[in-house]
């Protein structure tokens, strides 16, 4: 606590000195007086590009308005979803397959190899249009 009170001393005292001294060590009043002015206006000129609004220029071009698009009605087409299913058909591809060696050591050439998929059945979404109108 005592350290706390010898700084908080200090500081005063350093704040007093530097407040008691006189003015006549700062120089004439008009030393400085121009650079000050100088600082002003390039203060001003850096404030106003910053804070002031772009200009807006005018164009000579005429503005070109175009008529809006009409709106299409939306037809309702007569139908329903319904499940179903479908038949994907098998597919054949070939493939080469590199050389490779096989668990003995020996070399095994390359070659075609003909992939196969079997053909299946799938539940699908479809529109059924219904034409009784």
């Amino acid at each position: 606590m005592k350290k706390k009170n010898l700084f908080i001393l200090l500081i005063t005292t350093i704040l007093c000195v530097s407040f008691l001294t006189s003015s006549a060590w700062a120089g004439s009043r008009q030393r400085y007086r121009w650079e000050g002015v100088a600082i002003g206006i390039g203060a001003a000129i850096l404030g106003n590009a910053i804070f002031s609004r772009p200009v807006q220029r005018r164009s000579c071009i005429r503005p070109v308005y175009y008529r809006p698009v009409p709106r299409r009605p939306v037809v309702c087409p007569s139908g329903y979803w319904e499940m179903r299913r479908t038949w994907v058909p098998p597919t054949y591809e070939r493939i080469w397959v590199e050389n490779y060696y096989n668990r003995y050591g020996d070399l095994v050439p390359g070659y075609w190899k003909e992939r196969r998929r079997p053909g299946y059945w799938v539940k699908r979404r479809i529109w059924v249009a219904d034409n009784r109108w």
